[in-house]
C-alpha cells in the first residue's frame, strides 16, 4: 500500500472526513459520516488481466459505526471506492476505518492495519493515537486552495507529486443525485499524483465526495465513479 493509499480514496476517496454528530460544529457538518449514512457511486473500471475489458459499476460506501475516545472520531466505514483499484469491478466492499482528529485532521486506516485495529473497537483502553501516521494522513478541513496533506518531505516538494494537494474551488451540479437538494454546489479537488499513478476526488461540504478516479500510467487500471444517490444517518443523541 503506497502513502497516497493509506484513502482509498477517497480516498475515495473516497476518496475520501469524519464528522460525529450533526450540529456539534460546522467541520463536522462538512462531511456527514453518521452510523447509517451511505453514498452510492456509478461509473467504469477499466482493467487489464491477460485481456483488457471494461466494467459498468454500481458501488455503495456506508458508515457502519461510529464511536468517540480521547477526543478522536473513529468510523468503521464498508466499501471506500479505492477498493475497486486494480480489480475487474468484482470486489467485495473492504471494511477501512476513518479518523479524525480534534483538529480536523483525516486519517485513513486500511487493509492488514485496520483488521487489527477493528479488533480492539470495544476495547476502552486501546489507544487510537498510537496508529496515527502521517502517510495515511489524506485530509483536513476546511478545505482551501493550496493545502496539501502529506510528510515533510512531500510538503517542500515543488512540483506537489506524493502528497494529496488541493486544487482551486469550483462549481458542481448535483441535479440529479438522489437524495441531495438540485442545484449547484461548491466543490474543491484533491489529488494525489506520483511517477505510476494518480487519485483525485472531488469534496462538497454537506455531502462528501461526489466523485472519485484512480489512474495507473502503465499497464490499464482505472476507475472513475460519480455520485447518484447520498443518505444522511441519522444524528446521533
Amino acid at each position: 500500500m503506497s502513502p497516497r493509499r493509506a484513502i482509498s480514496v477517497v480516498a475515495l476517496a473516497l476518496v475520501f472526513c469524519v464528522a460525529s454528530a450533526r450540529g456539534q460544529n460546522k467541520t463536522d457538518e462538512d462531511f456527514p459520516l453518521t452510523p447509517g449514512t451511505y453514498w452510492v457511486y456509478q461509473g467504469l473500471v477499466r482493467w487489464w488481466f491477460g485481456k483488457s475489458g471494461v466494467t459498468q459499476v454500481t458501488w455503495k460506501t456506508s458508515v457502519t459505526r461510529v464511536i468517540h475516545r480521547d477526543g478522536l472520531t473513529i468510523a468503521v466505514v464498508k466499501g471506500l471506492p479505492g477498493d475497486l483499484d486494480w480489480s475487474d469491478g468484482h470486489v467485495k466492499p473492504a471494511l477501512s476505518i476513518l479518523i479524525r482528529t480534534p483538529d480536523a485532521k483525516f486519517y485513513l486506516i486500511e487493509d492488514d492495519e485496520a483488521k487489527l485495529a477493528l479488533r480492539e473497537i470495544d476495547n476502552p483502553k486501546y489507544d487510537w493515537s498510537q496508529i496515527l501516521d502521517v502517510d495515511d494522513w489524506f485530509l483536513q478541513l476546511p478545505l482551501a486552495q493550496g493545502k496539501k496533506f502529506c510528510d515533510d518531505d512531500g510538503m517542500h516538494r515543488d512540483d506537489d507529486k506524493y502528497c494529496w494537494v488541493t486544487g482551486p474551488a469550483h462549481s458542481v451540479s448535483l441535479t440529479g443525485v438522489k437524495g441531495v437538494r438540485p442545484g449547484k454546489r461548491v466543490a474543491y479537488r484533491v489529488e494525489y499524483l506520483e511517477l505510476v499513478d494518480d487519485d483525485e476526488f472531488d469534496f462538497v461540504p454537506g455531502v462528501g465526495m461526489v466523485t472519485y478516479g484512480y489512474h495507473h500510467h502503465g499497464s490499464i487500471a482505472d476507475t472513475e465513479l460519480h455520485l447518484v444517490e447520498f443518505h444522511a444517518g441519522d444524528p446521533a443523541p
